[in-house]
């Protein structure tokens, strides 16, 4: 009920009270069709998720290094499985805190089981380090593929930047998998994010590499360069997997990624090398799979094609 107050009287009190009451219902029709919208939206798909899985076991490896969290879709039945690689560098950033935080949703949503996995850094740990962890997880998950509602023959990789650079030597340089027993072959495809370290013999300039190379790469150590770079290592007998190269407008990355894709495609490999716009290099990985995001879209439509050869 509205109250008269003061001397207010006659019409002047009654528009007042009047003028109250308008906005008491229009406060009570927001709130009730906040309280609709809400409980008329679809219950989102639950999503199992299981951390801090020890995907590799061997003397002198603490097992924080080798650990990865696995995202399950409600229902999930030999689903295919995507295994994230986060950047930092080779020196920093983790399973969660180097991934952008719509990545899991997006990819569980669109069917698949996302795994993102640590991986042993730099310099404590320099290269091939991170490349053999990168192959141990894959190993891991591949034998172990259906204990996660996932089908081993479905099997996928993504990395962001340095991530993006494990993912490409580990399925391009098959003596990372042969050492678990397995081919370049049990990779069903590969998207690779901006990276800029997929030649480094060509970023070496004056017998060394740029400084932020060295805590994980000699950087005076041409072999140690040639054995990094994904590019030199493409040969036509390797069974290697399509590759999706998504580069941002910056210095270096779209001129390593363009190379990378012709020397594949020149090996008889497929491959594509795409711009991705409006989109810096750290915002590629951020807003991956976020509302309006173009590169997350892209990722599942070249992984779904693969599935479908």
């Amino acid at each position: 009920m509205c109250r008269m107050t003061g001397t207010s009287t006659g019409p002047a009190a009654y528009l007042l009270c009047h003028n109250e009451i308008r906005v008491a219902m229009r406060i009570l029709s927001l709130v009730f069709l906040a309280f609709v919208t809400v409980f008329a939206l679809p219950a989102a798909a639950e999503v199992k998720v299981i951390r801090d899985v020890i995907y590799h076991e061997a003397p002198g490896l603490d097992p924080g290094d080798v650990r990865a969290d696995v995202y399950i879709p409600e229902g999930a039945k030999d689903a295919p499985m995507v295994i994230m690689m986060h950047g930092g560098a080779w020196t920093f950033g983790n399973k969660q805190n180097a991934l952008g935080m719509y990545q899991a949703k997006y990819f569980t949503d669109q069917g698949f089981v996302f795994i993102a996995m640590n991986y042993r850094l730099a310099p404590s740990h320099r290269f091939p380090a991170q490349e053999e962890d990168a192959a141990a997880a894959i190993a891991y998950f591949h034998e172990h593929a259906k204990e996660f509602g996932a089908d081993p023959d479905k099997l996928f990789l993504m990395g962001h930047s340095a991530g993006a650079h494990m993912a490409a030597l580990v399925a391009i340089d098959p003596d990372y998998l042969d050492a678990f027993g397995l081919k370049t072959d049990v990779i069903k495809g590969v998207a690779a994010l901006d990276s800029a370290a997929y030649n480094l013999s060509r970023t070496g300039r004056d017998g060394d590499i740029p400084d932020f190379y060295h805590p994980a790469f000699t950087g005076d150590d041409r072999d140690v360069w040639a054995a990094a770079s994904p590019t030199l290592l493409v040969e036509e007998e390797t069974p290697i997997p399509p590759f999706l190269l998504l580069y941002v407008d910056r210095a270096v990355a779209p001129a390593r990624a363009k190379e990378l894709a012709e020397t594949l495609k020149g090996k008889g490999h497929k491959a594509e090398a795409r711009l991705v716009k409006k989109r810096s290099h750290k915002s590629l990985n951020d807003r991956l799979g976020a509302k309006g995001d173009k590169a997350a879209p892209m990722i599942v439509e070249f992984f779904r094609e693969q599935l479908a050869d």
